[in-house]
């Protein structure tokens, strides 16, 4: 039987993971999704411990998983992406003098926080010969949190990366096995509900990282605001239902929507924005939406009239095989939202 591998992603509102056996491309045998109490999980952080676990024995049971040891992702307002510029050195040397050369880059002490780095290129600067990285920082206590959410459900995390890197592997136009030669750079960007994470990368080598403490709960909120109902309303009306506690209708809530929404792309627009500005040759070519949050009705349409690339939804099962029970309709609806856990079950290039 072929080796597998589980992704896990703990979610605002819920949690998922999916099991990928490895193959050229790997395939999704299991997959499953539970949801959370709200509060359980806020802008991407674990706050409530119990919670959590509670929810990952649910889905494991639900699931059928054939493992308990995952790998899991960060991409929050407490994980810090900034490219920098250090001295060429091994690699095993930079590892043991990471903490030491860039606290200088970093909002927290250096030993509050857990780093890595993705290597973009070596270039000469001014005669000397120096590494561009993308340095990633974690507050180490936030990390903490979600492992031990993972750990009380009897899960072994073996592996922490960071969602925007997931999500290249998950839908990017290259990468596990797929090859496109384009002319220019491709976005992924990922809706989910409080947090939503941005990534350009080239032929799979991630170029920008942004994470938006932004997602569609704010498009609810609006819509709770502007109608004067609650959330839950607020949301059934969001997703078109006719709701018969409250004389406000979908109409009017789309109409919200579209507003908020508008604001919220723009937001991405500007991100996107400020990596072409900042990098000298870089034109983005394509632009992939995922997450929860995109399934919004008219979004992508917002995407495309605001940002003039080519736009596309992210679609996973490109990538992957499946072997899931689900019809076209039901593989549509989990697309958006497995795109994480899958991700995150993709081996990293080389591993």
């Amino acid at each position: 039987m072929p080796k597998t591998r589980i992704g896990l992603d703990v979610g605002s509102t819920a949690v998922r993971a999916a099991e990928l056996a490895e193959g050229s491309p790997p395939t999704v045998v299991r997959a499953a999704q539970v949801p959370l109490p709200a509060g359980a999980v806020e802008n991407g952080e674990v706050r409530e411990v119990e919670a959590v676990s509670e929810g990952l024995r649910e889905l494991w049971t639900r699931g059928g998983f054939k493992s308990r040891k995952v790998w899991m992702g960060v991409g929050n307002q407490r994980v810090v992406v900034r490219e920098i510029a250090l001295p060429t050195m091994p690699e095993k040397e930079l590892r043991q003098s990471l903490g030491f050369q860039v606290q200088e880059f970093i909002p927290m002490p250096v030993d509050e926080a857990v780093l890595d780095y993705h290597l973009i290129e070596e270039l000469e600067i001014d005669g000397r010969q120096m590494l561009r990285l993308l340095l990633v920082a974690a507050q180490k206590a936030m990390v903490d949190t979600l492992v031990t959410s993972a750990t009380n459900a009897k899960l072994e995390p073996v592996g922490l990366d960071l969602v925007p890197f997931a999500m290249v592997r998950a839908v990017g136009a290259a990468g596990a096995g797929m090859e496109l030669e384009r002319t220019g750079d491709e976005a992924v960007v990922d809706v989910g509900a409080h947090v939503t994470n941005i990534v350009v990368h080239a032929a799979g080598e991630t170029r920008f990282v942004r994470i938006l403490p932004s997602g569609g709960r704010d498009i609810t909120v609006a819509i709770a605001r502007g109608l004067t109902v609650d959330d839950e309303i607020a949301e059934r009306l969001k997703r078109g239902e006719v709701v018969e506690e409250s004389t406000a209708t979908p109409e009017q809530a789309l109409e919200i929507a579209m507003q908020r929404a508008t604001q919220f792309v723009d937001e991405i627009r500007s991100s996107l924005e400020f990596y072409t500005a900042q990098t000298q040759g870089a034109r983005i070519e394509r632009l992939l939406i995922s997450g929860g949050g995109s399934k919004l009705a008219g979004f992508i349409d917002i995407v495309r009239q605001r940002i003039p690339v080519t736009v596309e939804p992210g679609r996973v099962f490109s990538k992957v095989g499946s072997q899931l029970s689900l019809s076209e309709d039901a593989q549509a609806e989990a697309e958006p939202v497995l795109a994480t856990a899958v991700g995150l079950a993709i081996p990293w290039s080389g591993s």
